[in-house]
């Protein structure tokens, strides 16, 4: 190839680029319970131990003062073991593997439980192009961290602690999970985030949103904000809050439209976006509307009516209770 061709060859690829900017894309998906087989003492990670370890009176005290039955169960009974632990490793990389053949771009994760789960989930999406990981350990009770998998190089992370107003002032939640991407030169910031669950009080999860909001004006890069934040649609309905976002620009009210949501509440019969995705306002980056979905495989759901196929220790299938939501964008240069 002479100097010539050569040259018009590179102009053709960079060109696009230039004019069109970059696409890329993300995913956030709630795994429900990414343990290892290992006691953490920091953690209350009893319920997933192998059965071996829950034998011991220690152990079983601590078990039955769990008020919900079902947790007690598990902890009681569960054999959390390495083939356990590795079957639903495995339906989670087949279930992101699935959207393009090769998964997002960006992977948010949360309920992972710490650095070891998430390195041996990174190793088997590594030769599907995976680059970089993070974990940062914060204090939730159970040991329930948010992550974050990237194609892209990550520059920085950092843990961004809530601030609760009035009477839950001072209280402990999972904090935001903030990494600086490098996007083929390009920075983007990335909030991973797992909000206080519908248990607590919804201004708990107002002011996680205040609390990202002043993160967003902190600086002038373009962002995107995604994860569980555990809002439902009867407090939605009441209060707007994802209509009410200035600052953002929320997934599934631009897209999606053809989605009931990510989660579905047996108890009252109801589809929620407890997962979603946010994108700054005037930042250069815009969503591709049509590529806005929540992902739906026979892995991750049942064929009859949609909902989220937990996973099943016994049988080894299903994923977990939410699904995934998935969205492509494009960064202007």
């Amino acid at each position: 190839m002479n100097s010539k061709i050569k040259s018009l060859f590179l102009i053709t690829l960079i060109i696009p680029n230039l004019v069109f900017g970059i696409d890329f894309s993300a995913m956030t998906l709630n795994v429900d319970n990414l343990f290892d087989t290992y006691d953490d003492k920091n953690k209350d990670d009893k319920a997933y131990l192998p059965i071996e370890l829950k034998q011991t009176e220690t152990h079983i005290n601590s078990c039955k003062r769990i008020p919900v039955q079902s947790w007690k169960y598990e902890c009681l009974f569960l054999d959390w073991d390495e083939e356990t632990k590795n079957k639903k490793l495995k339906n989670i990389v087949t279930e992101i593997i699935s959207y393009d053949n090769s998964g997002p771009d960006i992977l948010a994760l949360q309920e992972i439980e710490n650095e070891v789960i998430l390195g041996e989930l990174f190793k088997l999406l590594e030769p599907f192009g995976y680059a970089d990981s993070i974990l940062i350990e914060g204090k939730d009770y159970r040991g329930i961290d948010t992550a974050l998998i990237s194609k892209f190089k990550i520059n920085d992370s950092r843990l961004h602690y809530i601030k609760f107003t009035g009477e839950f002032e001072g209280k402990d939640t999972r904090p935001i999970l903030e990494t600086t991407l490098d996007i083929n030169g390009k920075t983007l910031k990335v909030y991973n985030l797992h909000f206080p669950s519908g248990f607590h009080d919804v201004s708990m999860r107002i002011d996680s949103l205040n609390t990202l909001n002043r993160l967003l004006e902190s600086h002038d890069y373009p962002s995107i904000a995604l994860g569980d934040f555990n809002v439902n649609s009867k407090e939605d309905n009441r209060l707007n809050i994802y209509q009410s976002q200035n600052n953002w620009i929320v997934a599934h009210l631009v897209g999606c439209n053809d989605c009931k949501g990510s989660y579905y509440y047996d108890y009252g019969k109801s589809w929620d976006f407890l997962d979603t995705i946010f994108l700054s306002k005037s930042r250069g980056i815009s969503f591709i509307p049509e590529s806005i979905n929540v992902l739906r495989t026979d892995t991750n759901s049942y064929s009859n009516n949609g909902k989220p196929k937990n996973f099943n220790p016994s049988k080894g299938n299903g994923v977990s209770d939410h699904l995934p939501m998935v969205a492509k964008f494009k960064l202007n240069n």
